[in-house]
C-alpha cells in the first residue's frame, strides 16, 4: 500500500472494554483505528459523521453494530459475539449466581435453552430493539431475581444502576481479527470503484462525443457534459429520470427493448444532424441498460479537415506558384495570366503540352492561387503505375479486396485530396476502365473503394495534363469524348522552349540560382556563339533539356582553371552531338510533313539509337533520354 494512505476505521460502541479489545489488534502499518463511544441512540449520528469526516469503514460491536448494519448497510462491519464468547461470560455470571438475564438485540441469541441445560443455569432472555427497553428489561429481570446480567458495555452499566451486577460479552480474538479483514476487504474495493468512477468521469469528461446512459426503465443515469451541452440539459436535474423529449427520437428506447445494436445510425436530434451509436448492456441475456454515444455531423467534416491539413504537412502540397513558372516572353506571360484567372474557378482545367514543359508547375501555381490553397495537392503520374496499381491509388481499397491488401484497408487519392487539389498527371495513357470510374467520381463527387460497398463523398478540384492532342484522341475515340469534356472544360497550352527562345537567359538564371553558387553566374551575360547554338537547337527536351546541359556544365564548372564561356560551347557540342539527329532537321526530305510529324520522326530516331547504345535496354536508354520506361514503351508503340 502506498505511504500516506492508511485505512481508516472507526470502532462506535458504548463498551470501552470491547473499543479496547479492538484498538488492540490495530495495524499501524494499515490502517488506524478511532475510537467512538456512543449508546445507541448516539451510535447512526454518530457513525454518519465519521464516514462524512473520511472514514471509509465503521465496525460496530454488539447490538450498536447489528444497529448500524441494519441502518447503515455497507461501510459498516459488525463484530457479533460468538456464542462461545457467549458461554465464557455466563460461566463468570455463574460464580455469582445461576440466575442469570442474558440480554438479545432483536432476538439475535439461540440455542439459550442449550447453554442453560449445559451450564446448570437458569436464563432469561431480554430481547430488546432500544434502550429505553433495554433498561426496562433489565430493571424487571434484577427486580425478579435475575442479578446477573451478561451482554454488552451499556448492559453491565445499566444493571450495576439497578442493583445488579453486569458482565460484558467480549469478542474473542479471532472475531476481532477477522472483522478487521473484512474491514480492510471492503475499504480496498471501496477505493478501486472510486477510482474506477473518478476514471469514468475523467473519460466522460474528455471524450468530444455525447454520452447517455439509461436504465432498465428509460430513465438517465448517465450523461456527460458534451451531451448536456447538445441537448441543452441540466445534468444534475435528468439523472434519474425519464429521457426528455428532445432525446426520444434518439433510437435509445428501441435498442432497450430489441437488445440489437445500432451503429453509426444518421437521425437529426434536437434540431442538430448527428451520427448516433447505441449499445445494450446486456445481464444474463437480459437488456438493462444502454449507453449511446452522439456526434455531430459538423464535427466529423472538421475533424476531416484537420486530417486533410496534417496529410497537407506531410508532402501533399504545392511548392511552385505560378510565379515559379519563369519566362518574360508575352506568350509565357499571356499564359500566366489566363491560368490565374482559371485558378479563381472551381472548372477542372486540361494542361496540355510537350514533355518538359512545365506542367505541374503550372498546375502547383493554379493551386496556390485558387481558394483551395490551403488544402491538399495531391499529383499522380498515371502513365506510371499499372492499371491495377493506379486504381487502387486513385480510389483506394477495402481490407481483403485484394491478395496484399493492407489491414484496415488504404485512403484513395481522391480522398486525401477531398478539400483540395487533384493532378492527374499525363491523363492520356489511362485505361478504359479507369475512365469510366474517373468519370462517374467527377460527376457524383464520390467515390467507392475497391472492394467497397459504400459511397465516400469527396470534394476534388480536378486538374489534369497530357502531352497528346486530347480533342483529337477524343474524336477519334481512344479517349472517352464524356470525359474529355468533364476534365477540359477550361483549357490551358503550355509553350515549347523554341517557341520562347528569349526565355532561355533567363530560365539559365533561374537554374543556375538553385544549384549552385552565386559564382557560377558568371556565365552570364551569354555570349553571342553561345547564344546563337540555343537559338538554333530545336530543344526536344524542353526546358527539362536546358535543365540537364546546365547541371553538366555545373558538375565540370571550376573558375580557377575553365573559360566559362569555352567550357559552355564544348558542353553543347557535347550534348548536341549525342542529339544529332534532332539537330539535321534541316535536312529533311519530306518537305510536305508537318512539323509534329518531323519531329515524332527524329524522335523515334534518337530513341533507336539510344537503344543501340545501350543494347536494346530500356531502362538504360529512359534514363539517358530523361523519360520514364513507360513514356518510353509508349513512344514506340505509337510509332
Amino acid at each position: 500500500m502506498p505511504k500516506n494512505r492508511l485505512f481508516r476505521f472507526a470502532f462506535v460502541s458504548n463498551s470501552a472494554q470491547i473499543a479496547n479489545s479492538v484498538k488492540a489488534f490495530e495495524n499501524p502499518e494499515r490502517e488506524h483505528i478511532e475510537i467512538r463511544l456512543a449508546s445507541m441512540e448516539e451510535a447512526l449520528p454518530v457513525a454518519k459523521d465519521c464516514l462524512a469526516g473520511g472514514v471509509e469503514v465503521v465496525l460496530g460491536g454488539g447490538a450498536t453494530g447489528r444497529l448500524l448494519r441494519e441502518k447503515l448497510k455497507l461501510p459498516v462491519v459488525t463484530i457479533a459475539r460468538r456464542d462461545m464468547d457467549v458461554i465464557h461470560a455466563l460461566l463468570r455470571a455463574k460464580e455469582h449466581s445461576h440466575r442469570i438475564g442474558l440480554t438479545s438485540f432483536g432476538g439475535a441469541t439461540s440455542g439459550v435453552d442449550l447453554m442453560a441445560s449445559i451450564l446448570d443455569v437458569d436464563i432469561r432472555l431480554l430481547e430488546f430493539r432500544t434502550t429505553p427497553e433495554l433498561v426496562n428489561n433489565i430493571t424487571q429481570a434484577v427486580q425478579d431475581g435475575y442479578r446477573c446480567i451478561v451482554g454488552g458495555g451499556v448492559c453491565k452499566t445499566i444493571a450495576e444502576t439497578v442493583g445488579g451486577e453486569g458482565f460484558v460479552v467480549v469478542p474473542g480474538d479471532r472475531v476481532i481479527q477477522q472483522a478487521l479483514e473484512e474491514a480492510r476487504v471492503i475499504a480496498e474495493s471501496q477505493r478501486r470503484t472510486t477510482q474506477e468512477a473518478e476514471r469514468l468521469r475523467v473519460i466522460l469528461h474528455s471524450v468530444k462525443e455525447g454520452v447517455v446512459g439509461i436504465d432498465s426503465k428509460g430513465n438517465i443515469d448517465l450523461i456527460n457534459p458534451v451531451a448536456a451541452d447538445m441537448f441543452r440539459l441540466d445534468a444534475e436535474t435528468v439523472m434519474n429520470k425519464p429521457m426528455p423529449q428532445d432525446l426520444q427520437g434518439a433510437g435509445l428506447r428501441k435498442v432497450l427493448e430489441s437488445g440489437e445494436a445500432e451503429v453509426d445510425k444518421f437521425r437529426t436530434v434536437a434540431g442538430v444532424d448527428m451520427f448516433i451509436s447505441s449499445l445494450p448492456v446486456n445481464v444474463s441475456e437480459d437488456t438493462r441498460a444502454v449507453v449511446a454515444t452522439f456526434t455531430r455531423t459538423s464535427r466529423i467534416q472538421d475533424l476531416d479537415r484537420r486530417l486533410k491539413e496534417k496529410l497537407y504537412t506531410k508532402g501533399f502540397m504545392a511548392r511552385y506558384s505560378l510565379d515559379d513558372f519563369t519566362g518574360a516572353c508575352s506568350s509565357v506571360v499571356r499564359l500566366r495570366e489566363k491560368a490565374l484567372q482559371y485558378a479563381r474557378t472551381e472548372a477542372s482545367i486540361l494542361i496540355q503540352g510537350e514533355t518538359g514543359t512545365g506542367k505541374e508547375i503550372l498546375a502547383q501555381g493554379i493551386h496556390l492561387a485558387s481558394q483551395r490553397h490551403r488544402g491538399p495537392f495531391v499529383a499522380v503520374n498515371c502513365s506510371a503505375l499499372s492499371e491495377t496499381l493506379l486504381e487502387s491509388e486513385l480510389f483506394g481499397y477495402e481490407e481483403g479486396a485484394f491478395t496484399g491488401a493492407k489491414r484496415g484497408g488504404k485512403q484513395g487519392l481522391f480522398e486525401l485530396a477531398s478539400g483540395g487539389t487533384l493532378f492527374l498527371d499525363e491523363l492520356a495513357d489511362v485505361s478504359h476502365s479507369i475512365q469510366v470510374r474517373l468519370l462517374r467520381v467527377i460527376e457524383e463527387k464520390a467515390v467507392m473503394r475497391v472492394g467497397g460497398d459504400r459511397i465516400v463523398p469527396v470534394d476534388v478540384r480536378i486538374l489534369a495534363s497530357s502531352y497528346k492532342d486530347l480533342a483529337q484522341a477524343a474524336l477519334l475515340g481512344t479517349f472517352r469524348s464524356d470525359l474529355y469534356f468533364r476534365i477540359a472544360t477550361l483549357k490551358l497550352n503550355t509553350i515549347p522552349l523554341r517557341e520562347r527562345i528569349e526565355d532561355i537567359p533567363i530560365l539559365i538564371e533561374s537554374l543556375l540560382k538553385r544549384y549552385s553558387t552565386p559564382s557560377s553566374l558568371s556565365l552570364l551575360p551569354l555570349s553571342q556563339e553561345v547564344f546563337s547554338r540555343m537559338k538554333n537547337h530545336p530543344w526536344f527536351g524542353n526546358i527539362r533539356e536546358l535543365d540537364s546541359l546546365i547541371q553538366r556544365f555545373l558538375a565540370l564548372f571550376s573558375a580557377d582553371k575553365f573559360d566559362e564561356q569555352k567550357l559552355a560551347v564544348e558542353i553543347m557540342n557535347e550534348l548536341f552531338n549525342e542529339t544529332r539527329p534532332v539537330a539535321s532537321i534541316t535536312d529533311i526530305e519530306d518537305t510536305n510533313r508537318n512539323l509534329k510529324q518531323q519531329l515524332q520522326k527524329y524522335e523515334i530516331e534518337i530513341i533507336e539509337e539510344t537503344l543501340g547504345m545501350t543494347e536494346n535496354n530500356k531502362a538504360k536508354a529512359a534514363k539517358i533520354l530523361g523519360i520514364s520506361v513507360n513514356s518510353l514503351w509508349r513512344k514506340l508503340r505509337n510509332n
